[in-house]
């Protein structure tokens, strides 16, 4: 085997007669090569590792042939300079070494078939017959020395990313996903300012947005922007849920969808407005009728409208006051206007 540059990852594939062939593949596709008929002979040179992987229908001769074929591997290696010596570990599908998992981010494969041969051992049943030979063999038979170990980190990697399956015939690539079921935060944001940027139906108000498995709700901050009170909207993740179930009545949900993923991204829950979203300019005309029946619900309403309230009702309000004092101004003088009546001018009788 002549190298002409050092690489740490080959891949050898055995024909029928038992000879390998170079497979010019990069490590992203491993995955759609490992196919139940075949016997792959895997190198990770950086993880001083070769392994054998065996498909569960594989033929009795192309796996009794890939130990012969590592062995001549393992030698070439040897022979070149920039080489570790590499140590032969046997991979069985649906009974893969953690090390073997590990270092390609597999997850074990699911074998429901394999090819009815009783000459085929696996792994486990190998190290069964080991230790039992090991027990009843004379003492004059010495235990065989184990292969030199070599560390390395990749092979004790604790990371939650992993590839779907060591073998499936339908996933035309590589795909990394994370254990944890969701959505990253660099697709949430790229979703939630999706949603914003589309409008609201009229008569509706944006309530919550529901991502992956994330509750969002709107937060309003106030920053002062060269002396002036500048209000902003955030959309953030509710920390305390509600438990249980949640019914809502007169809301809308808005789904979206991923066509190209065939999965649903998020979901928009929209509340109906109330009468007065926002208190419009009103004259001075406006009559003492309008202002016993008007209700009208502060908390909807920004720092914005609730200072132009108090400005047209003539109610004073400090200059540093929050939100949550405004608000309780304007309560507390809705409450005088309309529980406090107008005496009206005493008019003085005869009898006086």
């Amino acid at each position: 085997m002549k190298m002409t540059e050092y690489e740490t990852f080959m891949v050898y594939e055995l024909d029928d007669s038992g000879e390998r062939v170079k497979v010019d593949i990069a490590e992203e596709q491993l995955q759609e090569n490992l196919h139940p008929e075949q016997v792959l002979v895997i190198i990770r040179e950086d993880l001083r590792r070769i392994f054998i992987w065996k498909g569960p229908k594989s033929p009795v001769r192309k796996r009794f042939i890939s130990s012969r074929v590592a062995q001549t591997l393992q030698e070439e290696l040897m022979k070149d300079s920039r080489y570790h010596r590499c140590k032969i570990v046997s991979v069985d599908a649906g009974d893969e070494p953690s090390e073997f998992l590990n270092a390609f981010r597999l997850e074990s494969m699911e074998v429901t078939e394999r090819l009815a041969d009783m000459r085929y051992v696996r792994n486990i049943e190998r190290e069964r017959m080991e230790q039992a030979t090991i027990t009843d063999v004379a003492p004059k038979v010495s235990k065989p020395q184990p292969e030199e170990e070599y560390y390395s980190p990749a092979l004790q990697d604790t990371s939650n990313e992993v590839v779907i399956s060591s073998y499936a015939t339908s996933v035309p690539k590589l795909t990394r996903v994370s254990k944890p079921t969701g959505i990253s935060e660099q697709q949430q944001k790229t979703i939630k300012e999706k949603i914003l940027k589309t409008e609201i139906s009229d008569g509706y108000k944006r309530l919550n947005l529901i991502l992956g498995h994330t509750l969002y709700a709107a937060v309003s901050k106030t920053a002062k922007v060269f002396g002036k009170e500048v209000e902003e909207t955030e959309w953030e993740p509710v920390k305390n849920v509600p438990k249980d179930m949640v019914k809502l009545e007169n809301h809308m949900l808005r789904v979206y969808f991923n066509e190209e993923k065939g999965i649903v991204e998020a979901v928009e829950v929209l509340e109906k407005a109330g009468e007065q979203k926002s208190t419009p300019k009103k004259t001075a005309s406006t009559t003492k009728e309008e202002s016993t029946k008007e209700k009208i619900d502060f908390n909807s309403m920004t720092v914005k409208d609730l200072k132009l309230y108090a400005e047209e009702k003539k109610i004073e309000l400090p200059t540093s006051a929050r939100k949550a004092e405004i608000i309780e101004i304007l309560e507390k003088s809705k409450e005088n206007n309309s529980s406090g009546k107008r005496q009206l001018p005493k008019i003085n009788s005869s009898d006086d």
